[in-house]
Parts: structure tokens; sequence; C-alpha cells
């Protein structure tokens, strides 16, 4: 990803990206001219030397000369015109950025181009033009990031084409020799062939072609297309069977080949490097309007990937008949594809196209993930491309652990897959509901142990083992899940983590049901004991609302009307429910935490900077505003802590001394992760200096609350969370005393909370300090910070208890 800044972008020059861009161009033209004189050249060679075996070794040197040399111009010529095109672009947003700098600075603000922040005058905010000010501060601010954005993009486009075409070590511009492509067809026709017996020399040509030649778009494309959809998949199945996986560590022996599963590993990776190579878009737009797509010329066509779904769908026998030990029957075609989306940087539309086939195949079909158990061979393992020592490993029958993986590192392919479906009822939400997400999210079974070879002693290992199994294939969906909605905000990204929230909420899984039973029918089960989120994905889910903290502390708040789209909107009810969900996780709830306490410390900095007026005090103004931070601050930790609470208290009773001797510990990792939390959210707060004072303040915050939790007398597990940052009522009332604090604005402080002038650190305070304090917010400070406290305090007991409330206990137990 491009690491353009404004200073670089200041500093463009334009002249040497053109003298680079000269000089591909006559490298292409002279490439040009070199495959005009060698044609000429080489053409009248069958007349002059017409037969015997030197004749056919020279013409086939020919051949190949003639095929690199043309195949050298284009990757020569586009790289010229990236470079070209990129010195125009870049010159255009320089002037650009140059107008926008020089128009905020004649208008009196200070521009500081190393930290991307334009800053008013104070005077700039009196007479009534705090809120016109602020608009224009925010435009200009808006539109500079613009475009250093727009020089990230054009950065990183260009740079894709330069990657694409530079010339590599080993092969040149990548020009794979045609002796290459036809030789390698040769072995794949070989391989896939179950009956056929490769020799290990056979096996080690073939790995080391689609190891040289995997990423080169003439080899991918012609070997690709030469085996068709059908025979890919057949290579894919035939290779898994070459080696079986028995149950426990595998060694060399007369069973295991360790060698051979090392060869599968590097053919299976290579052949999805490939697939990946060849399906990468390169082609054109054309039509009136730009609607038609022609495909690159080394790009496999639509028709091809539409065989490839079709031939997924199909079921087909692998291995060799006549050794029924490495012979699988009836084995579906995506169960072959799903090893080859672990390798390679998938397209996101060709992503998106198969992945989305995927998922509805399985649904079309009824039988949950229990389809890809329907034909498994004894100790056979479809996946060898991510190892095989351990049995925890899936065997490769479930392709959703492919799919998964390539998913996790694709949000593009995520948003695209998973709003590619809507569904519309009377009941779900007004933009329709996504069946693809819901399926995944709540009705998918994600069993662990299912994803493994046949036979007894599989069988045995599960019996025995089968507990300790964790699915990896949940967690990628999780960050999946988190790069769809994060990486690339958006009105799909919005899309989907309102329907998270939606879908999460209206499960039978909510209602406290067993997943697919009718809550009407079955025992329910109350809030502590069921999961409106998978446990295995609650992690990634708190990052997803760590990222969208302030549309989150929007939907707590009453009555909260939007008036934009550029927001994400959810019932409040399903909020508490799912943010209570989500608190069940210690990590999970640290996350959010820490969140909460990054956008509060932006929004009182933002109300007690003294924008306006840097000597006045702080007013009832001020002090309103304070409140209604705390408030949805104490809304969305109330809800939180009480999921928390709820899953912790299974013990009334604390011991005191292993209470305090773990929280110097946890408040080390608390602190590492304030660090990592904070950062990320305040660099979406457009306030200046926020972040750093965001960083100073938290840490404080942390050594306060900190003290204040080695207390006796800990009681009820549920305010044993006041261990860590935003857990309980303590920690919520010194959230704000510290922003008042940290403000340098209150009156009358006590005089050893002064050092040299400036505000003593609170890490720093004795104490006596400790004490002057508190007698001070008794006292002098009894209607600022202790009015704000206590506001605070009650903002976070009130979240509480609605979150109780929502999800209290009716008489039977259920779940409301």
């Amino acid at each position: 990803m491009s690491g353009m800044t404004l200073p670089l972008l200041l500093s463009f020059d334009v002249t040497v990206w053109h003298a680079a861009a000269d000089r591909w161009q006559r490298l292409a033209r002279g490439i040009d001219d070199a495959t005009d004189q060698l044609i000429r050249g080489t053409r009248d060679f069958a007349f002059a030397w017409p037969s015997g075996v030197g004749s056919a070794a020279a013409a086939r040197e020919a051949d190949a000369l003639r095929v690199e040399v043309s195949n050298s111009y284009n990757p020569a010529r586009r790289i010229h015109e990236a470079m070209d095109q990129h010195a125009y672009a870049m010159s255009a947003l320089r002037q650009q950025a140059e107008s926008i700098v020089a128009a905020a600075r004649q208008a009196g603000y200070t521009v500081d181009t190393a930290a991307v922040t334009i800053t008013a005058p104070a005077s700039a905010y009196m007479g009534g033009n705090l809120d016109r000010t602020g608009r224009e501060t925010g435009l200009l601010l808006n539109d500079l990031r613009s475009v250093v954005e727009y020089a990230r993009a054009q950065d990183d486009a260009t740079a894709g084409v330069i990657n694409d075409n530079v010339p590599d070590p080993r092969v040149g511009f990548g020009a794979s020799p045609a002796g290459a492509i036809s030789r390698a067809e040769e072995l794949a026709r070989k391989l896939k062939d179950p009956a056929y017996q490769p020799t290990a020399a056979e096996l080690d040509e073939l790995r080391d072609l689609v190891q040289t030649y995997g990423k080169d778009k003439v080899f991918a494309f012609d070997l690709l297309d030469a085996l068709g959809p059908m025979g890919l998949l057949e290579l894919s199945g035939t290779l898994a069977t070459y080696q079986l996986d028995r149950p426990g560590r595998d060694a060399d022996d007369v069973l295991f080949n360790r060698d051979m599963a090392e060869v599968v590993r590097d053919l299976q990776n290579g052949l999805g490097v490939m697939l990946s190579t060849a399906t990468t878009e390169g082609g054109t737009m054309t039509g009136l309007r730009g609607e038609t797509y022609v495909p690159g010329e080394y790009e496999l066509s639509s028709q091809w990937v539409t065989d490839l779904m079709a031939a997924g769908r199909s079921r087909m026998d692998i291995g060799d008949p006549s050794s029924p030990m490495r012979y699988v029957e009836d084995v579906y075609g995506y169960q072959l594809l799903g090893p080859l989306l672990h390798s390679g940087g998938f397209d996101s539309g060709f992503l998106s196209t198969i992945g989305g086939d995927i998922v509805d195949f399985e649904i079309e079909q009824g039988k949950g993930s229990d389809l890809w158990g329907e034909a498994r061979g004894e100790n056979v393992r479809l996946d060898w491309t991510q190892g095989h020592d351990d049995n925890k490993t899936p065997a490769g029958y479930d392709p959703m652990n492919g799919l998964m993986d390539a998913l996790s590192r694709n949000g593009e392919a995520g948003r695209d897959l998973l709003t590619g479906v809507t569904d519309y009822s009377s009941d779900g939400p007004g933009g329709g509901r996504l069946p693809r997400l819901d399926y995944l999210l709540t009705d998918r079974n994600w069993e662990p142990t299912a994803d493994l070879p046949g036979g007894p002693g599989w069988t045995a290992e599960v019996l025995e083992h089968g507990g300790d199994y964790k699915n990896g294939a949940l967690e990628k969906f999780g960050l999946a899940l988190e790069q769809a909605t994060t990486d690339t905000p958006g009105p799909d990204a919005r899309r989907l983590v309102e329907s998270i929230v939606y879908e999460s909420n209206v499960d039978e899984q909510a209602l406290g049901a067993a997943n697919g039973a009718n809550p009407r029918d079955g025992k329910t089960v109350g809030f502590a004991e069921s999961n409106l989120v998978p446990p295995e994905i609650r992690g990634s889910m708190a990052n997803i609302v760590s990222s969208y903290i302030s549309d989150i502390n929007q939907n707590m708040v009453d009555g909260t009307r939007f008036d934009t789209d550029a927001a994400v909107e959810v019932d409040r009810t399903h909020l508490t429910r799912f943010l209570a969900d989500l608190g069940k996780d210690e990590g999970a709830r640290q996350t959010i935490a820490f969140a909460e306490a990054a956008y509060a410390t932006g929004n009182y900095h933002e109300i007690l900077s003294g924008g306006q007026n840097p000597a006045a005090g702080i007013d009832d103004k001020a002090l309103r505003s304070i409140d209604v931070v705390s408030h949805t601050y104490g809304s969305v930790m109330g809800a939180v802590d009480f999921g928390a609470g709820e899953q912790l208290h299974t013990d009334s009773e604390q011991q005191d001394s292993a209470h305090n001797s773990v929280i110097e510990e946890r408040y080390k990792a608390a602190s590492f992760l304030a660090d990592q939390v904070v950062g990320k959210v305040t660099e979406r707060i457009p306030v200046p200096g926020v972040g750093d004072l965001a960083n100073e303040f938290v840490g404080g915050v942390l050594d306060e609350i900190q003290e204040s939790a080695k207390t006796e007398g800990q009681g009820r597990v549920a305010y044993d969370l006041g261990d860590l940052l935003g857990s309980g009522r303590d920690g919520s009332a010194k959230l704000a005393e510290m922003a008042l604090y940290e403000s340098g604005r209150l009156e009358g402080l006590p005089p050893g909370l002064n050092q040299d002038g400036h505000l003593k650190p609170v890490a720093e305070w004795t104490e006596f300090e400790r004490r002057d304090w508190q007698f001070y917010k008794d006292a002098d400070g009894r209607d600022t910070v202790g009015h704000s406290a206590t506001q605070a305090g009650d903002g976070y007991q009130n979240g509480y208890e609605w979150a109780k409330d929502v999800l209290g206990r009716p008489e039977r137990g259920e779940s409301k």
C-alpha cells in the first residue's frame, strides 16, 4: 500500500518520472525493431536447413527466441505508459494540494503539512462564527486529505502496473518459453489421469515449472485454458491421493513419504497461484456507457469461470479405482477447488463470484456443512497446503476453509459476496436482508471435527481429542467480516454492520433456542447460556465495533434520528444485546472499552479545548455537553459489562488477595492494548491534537483506576470488571474527572497538582496529592468535577440497568 504523504506529494518531481518513461519507451521501440529483425533473420531457416536433428533443435530454439522477444514488447510499453500517466496525474494532484494550502494560509489558517491539520485562529470562532469556521476548516481539511488519498490510489495503481510487467530476474519479462508451456501441459495431462504412475522426476519437473512460471500470465493462461476447469479439479484431486494421511504425527516410513507430501503441497499451492494469475482482471470496458467488459489477452474468459462453477457443483471420483485405498467416489468439484484458494491474491470479482456460488450451493442443498462430509476417503487428505503433522489441520473436505482464508485477505470480495444477494420480507429491514450473511453467521454448523479424513483411525482420534479442536474456518470468517466492513468504509460496509447486528438478534439462538429449532417448540435458555455471536469471532466483531464507535454511540442515544445515510443505523435494543454478548469475551470487551474511552476522550477534548475562549472557565453548557458524552459512554459500557458480568458470575465470593495480585499484570497488557486501539480510533476524530492527548489521558486514567481497583470486598464478579479501563461506575466517573483535570481549565486546584506551571501527571501523584484531589472534588470542584463524575457514574449505572432490563430473565428462566 502506498506510503504517500502530503509532504511527499508537495515535493513530487515530475521530471524524473517523464525521464524514466522516455527510457522505457525507447526500450519498447528497440524491442519492436529487434522483433522485426529476428523474424526476417529466421523466416527462411527451414529452407536453408530443412531436416535433421540439429535442424529441429535449432528451429525450436528460434521459435522460443521469437516468442520471448515478442512477449517483451508489451510489458515495456505498458510500463512506459503507466509512468508517463503517473507523472501527469501526480503533477495535477500536487497543484491541487498547493492551491488548498495556499488558500488556507491566505485566509489566516495554520496548515501543518506533516500532520495534515488545518487550525483556525481563536478570533475566527468569535462573534457567532463558531459553526461557519468549523465547517470551513472541515471542508479545507477534507479536501486536502482527499487529494492525498487520490495520490495514494494513483501510486498504488502505477505500482500495480509496474509490478505486473517488470522483468523477473529468472525469466526476464516473464515470457515463459514456449517449450515450458507445452511440457507443463504434457505433464499435467499425464498426472490428472488417476491410472498413471508418475516418476519422482516428473513430479519434480512439473513442480519446478509451476513454481518458476506460475505468475507468468501467458504460462498460467495457456496451461489452465488447455486443462479446462474440470481438468484443473481432476489434477488437484489426483495429486491429493498420492499420499495417505493417518492419525498421529507423520514420519518417513513405509506408509508415509514426506517428500511426496511436500511435492503435493507445492503443486496445489502452484495451481492456486496460476488460477489467481489467470483470473486477475486485465481487460477493458467498452460500449457506449462502458458497460461491457472485454477480458485481457491472457485472462480466462467468463465462460471458463462459468464452467468452473458447473464443475464445482458436480460430483467426481478421484484416485485410482484399481487401488481402493487411494480412491474416493462422489466428491464435489468445489472440495477440490478449496485447497487452491489458500494461495495467491485472487481478484475480488473472481473470488466473490466463485465464493458466492459455493455458499449458494451449500444453502440450496439444505444439508448445511454436512453436505461436504457425505463422501470421505479413508485416510485421504484433499488439502495438503496447510500442513499434515497436526491432526487438527483441516483435510479440505469443507471448501469453506479455503474460501474464508481467501476472503480474510480481500475485503472487497467479502463485501461483494455478502451483499450480492438480497431478500425482502415484510418483517425485515427496509433495505432487505442478506441471506448469505445470515446463513454463515447464524445458521451454519462450523463443527471443527467434521473436516477430517474418514476411517476408523480418525473416528477414534475425534472421540479421544475432539474437544481440543478449534474451528479455524469460523475464525477466518470473522476476519473476513472485519476486512469487509473496515478496509474501505462505504454503503456496503455499513450495510454489513447493520445486518450483523440485526441477524444476530432475530435468529432463534438469540431467543434461547438451539440452532435450527423453533423457540416456541423447544426449551429456551437465558442470555448467559446462549450465544448471539459465535465465541470464535467475538474478537473480530469487537474490532468492527471499535471501527464504528461513533455510530455505535449515536445509536445508543434515546430518540436518535439520522439525517444522513453515511452512518450505521440499528435498533437500540438489538445493539444492546449485541454489545452485551461481545462483553462475554474478555479480549473483545477490552477492545471495545479502549475504543469507547478514546472516543469519549476525543469528545471531552473537543468540548473542553477552549477554542472559542481559552481564558474562559467551564460553564453550564460545557457541563451539559460532558453529561451527554458520559451518558452514551455509560450506555455502551453498561451493556458490555452486563454481558461480562453474566459470563463471569459463577462465584459470588472473590478472594481479595488473588484479586489484587493480578491487577498490575493485567494493566501492563491493558496499557499496550490501549496504545493500539486508541491510535486507531483517534485517527477518525478530526480534532487537531486529540491523538496525543488521548494517549496521555487514557494512560492517566489507567493509573487512576488501577489504584482504585485494589480495594477489599469486591464481592459480585460483575464489579471485579472494574479492574480494566471503562469498567464499572467508578471507571466511568474517573474518565470524566480526568478529562476535566487534563483540560487545564479547572479553577482553584490545590498547589501540589501544579508542577513548574504545568499540571502534574496523575501517574506522579503522591498519596497526599490524591487526598488533595479528593478534597477538591468535594469542595471547590463540587459543581464541576463532582457533578460530572456523578453524572458519568449514573450514566454507566443506567446503561447497565437498561441492559439488565433488556436481557433479564423472566420467571421461567427464558431469555427476553
